[in-house]
């Protein structure tokens, strides 16, 4: 059974419903396509521990998104954070590096297991933790980045 999948630099701008039945599907790899929305088929793979989306066209992130319980990882490019990422309680790396993002949920205190937050550049005067949750900077990225 698979459980890593790494599709990156493909021009992919979706996946077709199949990948649904990837229920043991523990680590996926979409970075660098073509992506303007998430089908609903990787809402479906609850194992994801890890899930990298940046470098799409994303526009937004499903309600559904709260579906993916095991979600350790999250790395995505876009404009806004749904307010449902803060149902994923498992999280522990959140990289919103490089986003025009505004506003993050009041919600976001929700996510006790988050132990980095990748949103740098901070020159927006985005601030977005104040419970000693850490920003790290470009230069020094965790080995879980990867």
């Amino acid at each position: 059974m698979l459980e890593v999948l790494s599709l990156t630099n493909n021009q992919i701008s979706g996946l077709p419903a199949s990948f649904a039945s990837l229920t043991c599907l523990r680590k996926l790899n979409l970075s660098y396509n073509n992506i303007v929305h998430i089908t609903g088929c990787i809402y479906t793979m609850r194992s994801l521990v890890f899930l990298h989306l940046a470098c799409n066209r994303l526009e937004s992130i499903a309600e559904s998104i709260a579906a993916l319980v095991e979600l350790k990882i999250l790395i995505v490019e876009i404009h806004s954070l749904p307010k449902m990422i803060c149902c994923l309680t498992r999280l522990e790396l959140l990289n919103v590096d490089f986003n025009d993002i505004q506003n993050v949920p009041q919600e976001m205190h929700q996510l006790s297991r988050l132990e980095k937050l990748a949103c740098h550049p901070l020159d927006k005067g985005l601030h977005i933790m104040q419970n000693s949750k850490k920003c790290w900077k470009e230069d020094s990225p965790p080995s879980t980045y990867k």
